[in-house]
């Protein structure tokens, strides 16, 4: 299924109860693909890139094409460890996919929980500071040294997922590490049919 936008809905009765409900479905969701844009800003430059990203249970594929590390980049990463491979052919192993793709490209983006974050949860393991809207979904997050906002919600196969986010570091992270922001677009969500598997 695609994206369609979340249409103004009225406030639900109890916003925390319907976001324990929701942590609860999302953090079932273990496959999910999408298409979309991203678009990146630090001190004194930017990068923009389509963005592809397949998970399957605790496997995942990104691919980020365009400027953004001079071509296309491809990634792959679970449990075990992460691999990179660049337009060029080059490809680099790491534990991390983050570590990874600062090597290759030069931007530290925090993609394990990106994972999470892209499906409006927090990354489990760490401490979050959350805002709810009156619907009970995530506006505002603050976890790892960044804070997250939620632009806006889209309708796909009866969840609402995050179409819009921006991403950038707190102001005591980007003092000790420089500011970053990012800005990402979904364009499409994918949700497999019950008993099948991505492509």
């Amino acid at each position: 299924a695609g994206c369609a936008s979340v249409p103004d809905l009225p406030p639900v009765a109890d916003p925390q109860a319907t976001w324990q409900s929701r942590q609860a479905r999302l953090g079932d969701l273990a496959a999910w693909e999408l298409r979309g844009r991203l678009a990146l800003r630090a001190e004194n430059e930017g990068a923009h890139a389509s963005l592809h990203w397949v998970r399957q249970g605790e496997a995942h594929r990104l691919s980020l094409a365009g400027p953004f590390g001079g071509g296309r980049v491809r990634v792959a990463f679970d449990a075990d460890g992460a691999e990179l491979r660049e337009a060029n052919g080059n490809v680099h192993y790491d534990e991390s996919a983050q570590g990874l793709l600062a090597r290759a490209t030069g931007w530290w983006l925090p993609v394990e929980d990106l994972n999470f974050w892209v499906l409006g949860l927090p990354a489990p393991g760490s401490r979050a500071r959350t805002e709810l809207d009156a619907r009970g979904r995530l506006r505002v997050l603050e976890q790892q040294g960044w804070r997250i906002e939620f632009l806006e919600y889209a309708v796909v196969s009866g969840y609402e997922l995050p179409r819009r986010l921006f991403v950038r570091r707190t102001a005591d992270a980007a003092a000790d590490h420089g500011r970053l922001e990012a800005r990402i677009a979904i364009e499409q969500w994918t949700l497999p049919v019950p008993g099948t598997r991505m492509p």
